[in-house]
């Protein structure tokens, strides 16, 4: 049913009881309207909160007053209360005062009284002025509106986090820096820990957590998020607990985000130039070193060549009871000839020059430099294991330089095993690799590399051997990388370490 039109009366019904001089003292403006009669009380407070002296209310038909915006509404909740769909009327809505003015009201009602149909007969109720709590209302999101402003303005992305409830609001400008677009709604979890990098994780959320239990005033951290692409940006999260229970638990954070990725990529470069200066340094120290041991070796390496050659021309006119000598004598030429070979190629290594390449066949090089590190291996309880494959290709290297690539890989292996009870295994295996290369792995049982350089066991100088110099890695990857190859190594679990690396290969 429509609501009846109720029409003011001057003076209160003779049932006005002391309830309406309560609410009055209260602030609040009161109505008591007599559905059936059409007759409505207003107080002096309900007229006097729009302007209106108490003669001029009994004349106002309020929804002539009510906004336009809010008109719909305030009428639709009216009607619910009187046929009993809400048990009670509740309502804010904008009335227009005497002045021209509007101003928000808080209007509250029930009805106290039903006949034996369940019509309404008696409805009451309170007008409140609201308007100074909506200016308050209306400031904070105009300064908030400023301050999304100038953060924006400033390259700060914002975010707003309702820890309680899991939503976070994330601006546009955010949503920009991870390449999220839309509008759609995102949790907490999606972006932290979601969105973390793995070395990054740990160290994030133990910032967040100190903040979160109030052990610290603020949350200030750099860490890298993945962005919809898959890739990592490195960004400068803050952040501060706005509001908390009375327990203390925090229910709602905001804050701040900025890209900082190519901050973080022009002190990598210069951290990377800086250690390349000192690569250069000691490289320099390192050529005149071998220049002075090319020059103090050549001679005494020569004389093993010629000594040796002397006896195995002695041992010729001795005839077949000279074998069992002959042999060893014959590899202690070869390796002489071979160390002479080397510090040439150190000193070329170290004045930047070119390898020289001829085709080479990779399983020739392995079964070379296995056989002459036997003895290394065997007093190291070390088996070799090799893999390789049919139908290698061949590839164009130096073949003195690539044997020592595989001497030094497995000298580091052997040495990796050292303190491994029983059998220890080395594997070498080739494969043709992606990218027409051929690809050589050399992979060892041992505990894996040390802490201090996993990070970055090419280093130059860095070793954890107690009489190691730190070259034989970085010479090695140098070597590789001067034939057109790549060196790397991969940590195996749960135990062991193994070295690849790939050379190009000869095509046909």
């Amino acid at each position: 049913m429509a609501a009846p039109q109720p029409q003011a009366t001057p003076a209160p019904p003779p049932d006005a009881g002391l309830w309406r001089l309560a609410l009055e003292a209260s602030g609040d403006g009161v109505w008591d309207w007599h559905i059936a009669s059409g007759h409505e009380y207003r107080s002096p407070l309900w007229g006097a909160m729009l302007g209106y002296s108490p003669d001029e209310v009994a004349g106002l038909e309020w929804r002539h007053l009510l906004h336009p915006e809010d008109r719909d509404e305030a009428l639709r909740r009216l009607e619910a209360c009187l046929h009993g769909a809400t048990p009670a009327y509740e309502a804010e809505f904008r009335l227009l005062g005497k002045d021209g003015r509007y101003r928000w009201i808080q209007a509250r009602g029930k009805v106290c009284e039903r006949d034996a149909a369940g019509d309404p007969v008696r409805f009451v109720g309170t007008h409140r002025d609201v308007s100074v709590a909506h200016a308050e209302i209306e400031n904070l999101r105009k300064s908030e509106r400023l301050w999304r402003f100038a953060l924006e303005g400033h390259g700060d992305a914002r975010w707003d986090w309702s820890i309680d409830g899991g939503e976070i609001y994330i601006s546009p400008s955010f949503r920009s820096i991870i390449g999220l677009c839309g509008n759609r709604p995102v949790r907490g979890n999606d972006i932290w820990p979601e969105r973390l990098h793995p070395a990054d994780l740990r160290r994030a959320m133990a910032v967040f957590d100190a903040h979160l239990r109030g052990r610290e005033p603020i949350a200030d951290v750099e860490f890298r998020l993945r962005c919809e692409d898959g890739a990592y940006r490195w960004v400068a999260v803050r952040g501060k607990v706005m509001e908390r229970n009375a327990a203390g638990k925090a229910l709602r954070m905001t804050g701040t985000v900025r890209d900082v990725h190519d901050r973080h990529l022009a002190v990598e470069r210069e951290k990377r130039q800086a250690q390349e200066l000192a690569r250069a340094g000691r490289l320099i120290h390192m050529g005149e070193m071998a220049t002075a041991l090319a020059h103090e070796l050549n001679q005494p390496l020569t004389a093993i060549r010629n000594f040796s050659g002397v006896v195995l021309r002695r041992l010729d006119a001795v005839g077949p009871l000279a074998d069992p000598i002959r042999e060893p004598l014959q590899m202690i030429a070869q390796q002489a000839l071979r160390a002479g070979e080397i510090v040439h190629r150190v000193r070329g290594f170290v004045r930047k020059g070119r390898p020289v390449t001829v085709p080479v066949a990779i399983g020739s090089v392995v079964r070379s430099v296995v056989r002459f590190m036997q003895p290394d291996l065997g007093a190291s309880n070390v088996r070799v294991v090799v893999d390789l494959a049919e139908g290698l290709p061949r590839v164009l290297a130096d073949r003195v330089q690539l044997e020592q690539v595989l001497a030094n890989l497995i000298r580091n292996a052997i040495d990796a095993m050292a303190a491994l009870a029983g059998e220890r295994v080395l594997r070498i295996s080739a494969r043709p690799g992606a990218d027409g290369c051929v690809e050589l792995a050399v992979a060892d049982q041992g505990p894996g590399l040390a802490e201090a350089i996993r990070a970055d066991p090419f280093l130059p100088f860095s070793t954890t051997k107690p009489d190691g110099v730190g070259l034989g890695l970085p010479i090695c990857r140098t070597i590789v990388e001067n034939h057109g190859g790549r060196l790397w190594v991969e940590h195996s679990s749960p135990v062991g370490t193994t070295f690849c690396f790939t050379l190009p290969a000869l095509a046909g």
